[in-house]
């Protein structure tokens, strides 16, 4: 009685979504790994057990894919980092919109940078899906200005604009080195505690004088509304 071997089963074919999914995940990996810089679509499919072929079948080019990368990266952030509760001190809600974009920053170095030097600098930039999710960010921003202004603790004759691109701009800044690699790594908590400080002791409304202060004030208009009266009295009527 002759005995059959048992057949290998074929691997399961993936779908066009758990394809697109592969290949997206494969390809944050080989950025993280190699830098925008180095990346190749060759790597991403000998990686995906794929040819290179199957990944220009999903995307037309290298941009495209990077591109698309980049946007699942950014709206990440956004669902993982929503608004701050409008209950929390003005302080807070500043601090914590910053502190989400330095540790995002942190956490993935290799897709800031493709972002700020490659994307942004596109002529078609505003066209581009990371431009509206940059936009989404930014009003994040905003909000908490407005919410500050009408609660009286910022200057209402403020330029929210303005404000949002300082914030933005010392963000930056501050983690250029980073990015760069110049320095390995940098505090999260000090900077956006440094940022947040900066800017809200910068564009909050003027405190009242202290009751020292004020208490002095009294005093001294006491002191003169009296001199003036001992004056009034010591002139001859005319």
């Amino acid at each position: 009685m002759s005995s059959k071997t048992p057949s290998r089963s074929a691997p399961r074919r993936l779908s066009r979504q758990d394809r697109t999914t592969l290949i997206l995940r494969t390809a944050r990996e080989v950025i993280r790994e190699k830098g925008f810089e180095n990346f190749l679509p060759l790597e991403v499919a000998q990686r995906s057990g794929i040819s290179e072929g199957m990944v220009y079948k999903y995307f037309k080019s290298k941009r495209e894919l990077m591109e698309r990368v980049a946007e699942d990266w950014f709206e990440e952030f956004l669902t993982e980092a929503p608004p701050p509760a409008q209950d929390l001190p003005l302080r807070d809600q500043l601090f914590q919109v910053i502190w989400s974009s330095l540790m995002t920053i942190q956490r993935e170095p290799a897709l800031t940078r493709f972002v700020l030097m490659e994307l942004r600098a596109d002529p078609n930039y505003r066209n581009l899906p990371t431009y509206r999710q940059s936009r989404r960010l930014a009003k994040s921003v905003v909000d908490v200005i407005e919410l500050g202004v009408q609660r009286g603790a910022i200057r209402a004759d403020l330029n929210r604009k303005l404000v949002r691109d300082m914030i933005f701009g010392a963000i930056e800044h501050s983690t250029w080195a980073f990015l760069r690699g110049e320095d390995e790594t940098f505090s999260v908590e000090m900077t956006a505690r440094g940022i947040t400080d900066m800017i809200l002791d910068g564009i909050r409304t003027p405190k009242p004088p202290s009751g020292e202060l004020v208490e002095r004030l009294e005093q001294l208009i006491g002191q003169l509304a009296e001199e003036l009266r001992h004056s009034a009295e010591a002139r001859p009527d005319i």
